[in-house]
């Protein structure tokens, strides 16, 4: 299943990338059911392009908009879960790709929700325009109320997350983790959205990113450091797959929670990242 979810993902970044575009703004962005994740996290993303609420008694927290498709899909998904767009209090990001911050403005405008964003991807927020080794399309520029750096924690209600920077993606991408509470424990969880360089990247000697191979590989031995027993991915679709029914009936042991799946996935990203670097050379 790793392997068909790396496959997926290189997609979006390989070759001309006008039909992976058409998909992502396409059949990825098409509305599903929202549901309960793990404690208070829950899914109001698209088919395969996450977002994720983050319900706290004091507001919420919203983890990455999407497309621009997804406007209507967030607002409703997460209506239907009984909550409103206009409590969501922190909007917060995994990585400046139109994909994922795309729908941005939109949420702003709905909220008036603080934007808080790593320094590195910050300026690509603020103006709209992708800053990282992709350089892909677009979004509109939306203001950014808190800069974050390395290891600040965002707290709304009884909710707090960690920011860790994980370049490579892009220059400020953030791997989110918090915990979740269940009533018959506790669950570490990380919001992994930085696996690596997209496929048509240069990654040796790449003049705009000169430290591009060794700030991945940074990147890399920084993820193997945390040990989740859940990671959720902002492009879930094949990690989702089958579990939907189990995860509504709060099946226990939780579906998702492995925690040996987490350096199996971090081999397979990193072994894809040296051959596409080999490749290159």
């Amino acid at each position: 299943m790793i392997r068909l979810l790396l496959m997926t993902i290189a997609l979006a970044g390989c070759g001309s990338r006008a039909q992976p575009n058409a998909m992502l703004h396409g059949e990825w962005s098409a509305p599903v059911a929202p549901f309960r994740v793990v404690g208070n996290i829950y899914y109001v993303g698209a088919r395969n392009i996450a977002s994720y609420l983050i319900a706290t008694p004091e507001g919420h927290i919203l983890i990455d908009t999407g497309t621009r498709e997804m406007e209507s899909v967030i607002r409703d998904n997460i209506a239907r879960l009984g909550f409103s767009l206009a409590d969501v209090k922190i909007l917060l990001n995994s990585h400046a790709h139109y994909d994922h911050v795309q729908g941005h403005a939109a949420v702003v405008r709905a909220s008036n929700a603080l934007v808080l964003v790593m320094h590195e991807d910050a300026a690509a927020v603020r103006t709209g325009v992708d800053l990282s080794p992709l350089a892909d399309e677009g979004w509109e520029p939306v203001r950014v109320d808190r800069e974050l750096v390395d290891g600040d924690t965002v707290t709304l209600g009884d909710t707090t997350l960690t920011a860790i920077r994980a370049p490579g993606h892009t220059p400020g991408c953030t791997v989110w983790t918090t915990t979740a509470r269940e009533p018959d424990r506790t669950y570490a969880v990380v919001f992994y959205g930085c696996m690596r360089p997209n496929n048509d990247v240069k990654l040796a000697g790449n003049t705009r990113f000169p430290h591009l191979v060794e700030e991945t590989r940074e990147t890399f031995r920084r993820m193997r450091a945390l040990a989740p027993d859940i990671y959720l991915l902002n492009h879930p679709e094949d990690e989702f797959a089958g579990k939907q029914i189990a995860l509504a009936e709060e099946v226990r042991p939780h579906p998702l929670a492995d925690p040996a799946a987490w350096p199996k996935l971090l081999d397979e990203i990193e072994a894809e990242f040296e051959a596409q670097l080999k490749r290159q050379r």
